[in-house]
This record gives structure tokens, C-alpha cells and sequence, in this order.
């Protein structure tokens, strides 16, 4: 060994001394240093440190050494360290980390002469997952220690298949094993969804220690009355845990069930509910202390036995986001009843209560729930009128117009108040609801009326409103606010007068071409691109030509959209050659147009490749590779050498997609020399199909 060796040597082995953990810590990172031979007793040694920083580093190191029998021969020798549960507990974890490569030495371990050695060896099993364990494994469930049994059962169950459902099966219906072996077994058999029928767990489904995970195993046959029998009976059983497990396996067996079976089963759940009435007080109990998974099942049960009295429960538990749809659902089912029961409390409710209270009442039908979300737009917490405005759009209320159209201005009179923009929107989206089901007249009226002074964000939600309804005879109102001081309200009327019928509005919209606002302007362009015409297509060149990119950029899109017929498409080729040698926006607004209709325009595109914007490039490519013939396509190999890696990758992914096997050698030259990862998988996935 030379000096410098022996040096690091010793100052490893210092380090490893050292009192601070990340000394220790760094000294197992340079472990590699060592000699071959003491690299990995030193790391299993460490495998036992107090620190776990260190014992994870140790693990990472053993996981990576390259000797992976005497790595695994190390590890299994530390699963007989019962003086240190920590080097016990890395070694599992390390062995797990190896993999199948670890398989042989812990299958010789598991027949060790010590059972903890064993139940360590087989927990590492598990741990792997590999079914080539499963041999052994069957092996050693006839252990003649209980422990190792139950972690083989374990085991089986964490690895799956048939041999290991059998075997699971045997012991889970044997009355002679041991309770915790039988326990594991049958918890294995729920985790693998194995079907057992009741009857052959008649002796679990007695035990009280059984009898939770039993309840859990059955339940997965068609047809099989007994389940259901012990499922109903469980429902008022004297354990939680008992309880619980049949209403989790109900629930399950409800969800697999046909239409006509699932009906059968919810009338005898709710007819067992009825007459045990403490079932429905139990699990609404325990919703205020559960984990989210079993509230989840909890939640569910009640709404399907439609035991109203729990409504405000149910309600309390959709305050939760985790909880909240499956909540709601369960309200709904409940039905009538449930509305009563929340009205009656409407008042005493917290403000996260009556936000939850609105997202039911979006899904009732009762006068009263109506009256209720209408009374709610005036509520003082901002969240809870838009949760009411959103109910309202989805119930879409005519008589709610008035309310929400007063909310309209209140909201928009006090823009600095948190949420009033989602307020406006929610607003907003509920009288376009109205009118959308035949409620207009009385929308338009309202909204007229609030015109008069009314603040900026009003006049931008009437305008939106308007284009919702797209109606001629709102014509003269669109026509007003296009001559509004707000740009944003002038650009929704815009778009308010684009729906009109084709030509019904082309003066007014004729009259926003020379608007200040680009975004006005813009807005026209797209109004005019489903308008036929020599006099749209005129309007559309002279928006087209817009000092503004956006303009232009919309503005050459509507000319290249038009319809074959209307002329637009071949007076626009000009365009479009000018699009090419335009700003980004408006050669990508021409490019997205040659995407979608193709033909010379894929073409014309090639002249792009040479552009420095990467997003430009990609653009092309995906055109070209679209549309563009085989020796068109061929423009796309140079590409493969382009200095931007995605642009690399999409050219290398559309070349593979139109099989050019011409370009696999510059696919090759480029993949001896590519250093981007995600390229070279695109590479190597175009090659494995170019040479298929």
C-alpha cells in the first residue's frame, strides 16, 4: 500500500471515530478509496451508526458496489446483529435496494438456525418482490416459528400470483394456524383482491381479532349471499374496527356490482340503517376524528344509505377539498330531506360551511335552496357569494337576475376587495347561464338598467354577457359600449357584435379598425375571419399590414383561415410570404394556419428553417412533417445537427414518425456525439424504428 493510500486510509478510519455525524458521513462517501476487500465490511459496519445520514449513505454505497454476492453475503451476515436493531433494519434496506441480485444469499439466509434471522431474510423478500422467492417462501410457511410465518404470508401477499394466492387461501381458511399468521394471510388476500367465498372463513369471521380483516377478504364473488349476510350483520358489530371494515367491503361490493344487484343490496343496507339507527350515528361520530381515507368511506356509506339526519355531517366534511366532491355527491343523493335539514341550520352555519352549503344547493332543485343562494350574494364573506353565484349559473335561476345583477355593481364598485375579480367572473358566468336557457329579455333588461354610471368592469360584463347571447336585437347596446373610454369594455363588444349573424355588424365593426387599443384591433381580426367578402378581405389586408405585431400576427391568421371559396386563401399567399420574414408572433400565427390546411403553404414554410427562433423552427417541423412529400421532408435531416436540443428532438421525432430512412446515418453521426438525454432517446427510439 503507498503512502497516499495508507494516509487516507487512516484518516478515513479517523473520521469514522469522529463525534459529528457529517464527518462520519463524508467519510463513508470516500470509502471507495479503500482497498476492494475492506470497502464493504467498513460499509456494513457503518450500516450500525447512531447517525441515519450516515446509515442512509452506507446504503447507497452497498447498493452501488459493483461485487454484488459479497455485498449480499455482508448484508445477510449483518441480519444476525440482534445487538443493534438499526444495522439490522440498513441491511433489510440495502438488500431490498439489490435486488433480484441479492435473491440466492437471502433465500439460503431464510433457513437460518435463528428466526429473527429469518423473518429479517424474508421481510428483504417482500421487500424485492421477485417472484422467483416464491419457491422458498412456500417453504418456509410451514416455519415452526409463528412470526416467520406471518411475515411469509406478508411476503406472498407484497409479491402476487397464483401459487402465492393459493397458498394464502390454505392457511387463511385453516381454524388449526396461529391467529397472527392467519391475520397476515388474509390482509395479503385483500391487498391482492383475491376471492374467497364467506363460508370457508366462518372460523375468522367468528374470531374477534379475525373478524375486522375477514370482513375486509370477503365480498368478491358474484352471488355470494353469505358475504353479504356477514357484511350487513357487521354493520352494527360492537368493534369500530369491525364496522368499519364491512362498510369498506359493501362499498367495494356496491362498486362492482350491475345496476339491477347494486339496487338490491342499497335496499337492504338501508333498510338495515333504518332499523339500526346507531350504524349511521357511529360513523357520523367518528367523521370528526378518522384518518381522510376511512371519513372518504364513511362519507360515501351515508350518502348510499340516504340517511338524511347525517346531512349536516356530510356537510361539515365537504369543507375538506380532499372531501368535498364525494361529500356532495352524497348530499345529492340524500335528496329533499337533506335540503330541509341544511336550510333549517342555514343561519348558524361558519362561512366554510355555507361555501359548502352553495356547492349542494348547485345540485338541488327545491324552491327554498334557491331562495337561499339568492340571499347568499349578499353574504359577507366574498368566497361564499362565489360559491352562491357559481350554484346560481349552474341552476341558472331567472329570478336570481335582479340579485346578480345588483351583485354586478357592488363588486365592481369596490375593485380593491379581495376575490372581486372572480366575484365579477362568477357573476358574469351565471346571467350568460340564464340567457343560455331562455331567461335573455329579462338578463338584457337588467343589465340595461345598470348601465347608466356604472364602473368599468359592469360595462366589460355586460358587453361579455351580450356576446354570450349573440342577439340582433341588442345590436344598438353592443353598438354603444363600442364606443366606450375602456378599451377591455370596447374589445368585448367586439366580440359581443362578432356573433352576430355574418354581416349584421360589419360597419360598427369596419368603424374599430382604426381603434387605439391593439388589442381592440385584434379582436376585429378575428371578428372578420368568419366574414365572407371582398370588403372583409380588404379589411383584413389593411389589419394585416397593423403597426402592431398582434394585429398583424391575428390579422394574417383570419387571411390564411378563410374558406377556398371566398378567394381569401390565394390573395393571402402574399401574406403569407411576408409572415415569414415578419416578427415571431406573426410567422408563428402564419405557421399555425399552414398546420392546419396544409398543402403549398407547407411548402412555402420551408423557407423558415432558417429563422433563429427555436419555436419557429419546432413549428415548421411539425408542418412539414405533416404535410410536406418525402423529398420535402428530406429538408428536416440538416436539422438533426441544430444547435437547439428540442429542435434536435423534433426533428429526429418527425423524421422517425414518416419512417425517412435516409436520415438514420446523421441520426447515428449525431447520437456519437450528443450529450442531451432526452435527445438521445428520441435518437434512439427513431433509429430502432428507421432500421425495423
Amino acid at each position: 500500500m503507498s503512502d497516499d493510500a495508507n494516509r487516507e486510509r487512516l484518516a478515513i478510519a479517523r473520521d469514522l471515530a469522529s463525534a459529528d455525524e457529517e464527518v462520519r458521513r463524508l467519510a463513508v462517501e470516500r470509502m471507495a478509496l479503500l482497498a476492494v476487500d475492506e470497502v464493504v465490511p467498513r460499509l456494513v459496519e457503518c450500516l450500525g451508526d447512531t447517525s441515519w445520514r450516515v446509515r442512509k449513505s452506507a446504503v447507497e454505497r452497498l447498493a452501488a458496489w459493483p461485487d454484488a454476492d459479497a455485498v449480499a453475503r455482508a448484508l445477510c451476515g449483518a441480519l444476525a446483529d440482534g445487538e443493534n436493531p438499526g444495522r439490522r433494519n440498513a441491511a433489510v434496506d440495502a438488500l431490498v435496494r439489490r435486488g433480484a441480485a441479492a435473491l440466492p444469499r437471502l433465500c439460503e439466509t431464510a433457513r437460518d438456525p435463528d428466526p429473527d434471522v429469518r423473518k429479517f431474510a424474508v421481510d428483504a423478500l417482500a421487500g424485492i418482490g421477485d417472484a422467483r422467492a416464491v419457491p422458498d417462501l412456500l417453504i418456509r410457511l410451514r416455519d415452526a416459528d409463528t412470526n416467520v410465518r406471518a411475515s411469509v404470508a406478508d411476503a406472498l401477499g407484497a409479491i402476487g400470483g397464483a401459487a402465492a394466492a393459493t397458498a394464502l387461501c390454505q392457511v387463511a381458511r385453516s381454524d388449526e394456524e396461529d391467529p397472527l399468521v392467519r391475520f397476515s394471510a388474509l390482509h395479503a388476500l385483500s391487498a391482492q383482491d383475491v376471492p374467497i367465498p364467506a363460508a370457508d372463513l366462518a372460523g375468522a369471521l367468528s374470531d374477534p381479532m379475525l373478524r375486522p380483516v375477514a370482513l375486509e377478504a370477503i365480498g368478491r364473488l358474484p352471488d355470494d349471499e353469505g358475504a353479504v349476510q356477514a357484511l350487513l350483520k357487521g354493520l352494527d358489530g360492537p368493534a369500530r374496527a369491525v364496522r368499519e371494515a364491512a362498510i369498506r367491503s359493501l362499498l367495494r361490493l356496491l362498486a362492482r356490482s350491475d345496476v339491477d344487484s347494486a339496487e338490491r343490496l342499497l335496499a337492504r343496507m338501508r333498510e338495515r340503517v333504518a332499523a339500526q339507527p346507531a350504524i349511521a350515528d357511529a360513523a357520523v361520530e367518528r367523521l370528526l376524528e378518522a384518518d381522510l381515507p376511512t371519513r372518504l368511506g364513511l362519507v360515501q356509506f351515508l350518502g348510499a344509505v340516504r340517511h338524511h339526519p347525517a346531512a349536516l355531517a356530510v356537510l361539515l366534511a365537504a369543507r375538506d377539498e380532499a372531501l368535498e366532491p364525494i361529500a356532495q355527491s352524497a348530499l345529492e343523493v340524500m335528496g329533499a330531506p337533506a335540503e330541509a335539514a341544511i336550510d333549517e341550520v342555514w343561519r348558524d352555519l361558519e362561512g366554510d360551511a355555507r361555501r359548502a352549503a352553495c356547492g349542494f344547493f348547485a345540485r338541488a332543485s327545491g324552491a327554498r335552496s334557491g331562495e337561499r343562494l339568492c340571499e347568499a350574494l349578499d353574504d359577507a364573506d366574498p368566497a361564499v357569494r362565489i360559491a352562491a353565484a357559481t350554484a346560481l349559473a349552474v341552476r341558472a335561476l331567472p329570478q336570481a337576475v335582479p340579485m346578480l345583477a345588483r351583485r354586478l355593481e357592488l363588486a365592481a364598485a369596490d375593485a380593491l376587495r379581495e376575490l372581486s375579480e372572480e366575484e365579477i367572473a362568477a357573476v358574469t358566468e351565471a346571467l350568460c347561464q340564464v340567457t343560455r336557457k331562455g331567461g335573455a329579455d329579462r338578463v338584457i333588461d337588467a343589465l340595461r338598467a345598470a348601465l347608466s354610471g356604472a364602473a368599468e368592469p359592469v360595462r366589460e360584463a355586460v358587453a361579455r354577457v351580450l356576446g354570450r347571447v349573440g342577439r340582433a336585437q341588442d345590436a344598438d347596446l353592443m353598438e354603444l359600449l363600442l364606443k366606450d373610454a375602456s378599451a377591455p369594455v370596447r374589445r368585448a363588444a367586439v366580440d359581443a357584435l362578432a356573433r352576430l349573424e355574418p354581416g349584421g355588424a360589419r360597419e360598427s365593426l369596419r368603424m374599430a379598425i382604426g381603434d387605439e387599443s391593439p388589442e381592440v384591433r385584434a379582436a376585429v381580426a378575428r371578428a372578420l375571419g368568419g366574414a365572407a367578402g371582398r370588403e372583409a378581405l380588404a379589411d383584413l389586408e389593411r389589419l394585416a399590414a397593423d403597426e402592431d405585431v398582434h394585429v398583424r400576427a391575428t390579422a394574417v391568421g383570419a387571411l390564411l383561415s378563410g374558406d377556398e371559396a371566398s378567394g381569401r386563401r390565394t390573395t393571402a399567399l402574399s401574406y403569407f410570404d411576408a409572415a415569414c420574414a415578419d416578427q415571431a408572433p406573426v410567422a408563428l400565427a402564419a405557421l399555425e394556419a399552414a398546420t392546419r390546411r396544409g398543402g403549398s403553404l407547407a411548402l412555402r414554410a420551408l423557407r423558415m428553417l432558417e429563422r433563429p427562433e427555436p419555436e419557429l423552427v419546432r413549428e415548421v417541423i411539425r408542418c412539414v412533417g405533416l404535410h410536406a412529400d418525402a423529398s420535402a421532408l428530406e429538408a428536416l435531416i440538416p436539422l438533426v445537427g441544430h444547435a437547439d436540443w428540442s429542435v434536435r428532438a423534433e426533428a429526429i421525432e418527425a423524421i422517425a414518425e414518416r419512417s425517412l430512412r435516409r436520415a438514420a446515418p446523421a441520426i447515428l453521426r449525431r447520437l456519437d456525439i450528443e450529450q442531451d438525454e432526452f435527445v438521445r432517446g428520441a435518437a434512439l427510439r427513431a433509429l430502432a424504428r428507421l432500421e425495423g
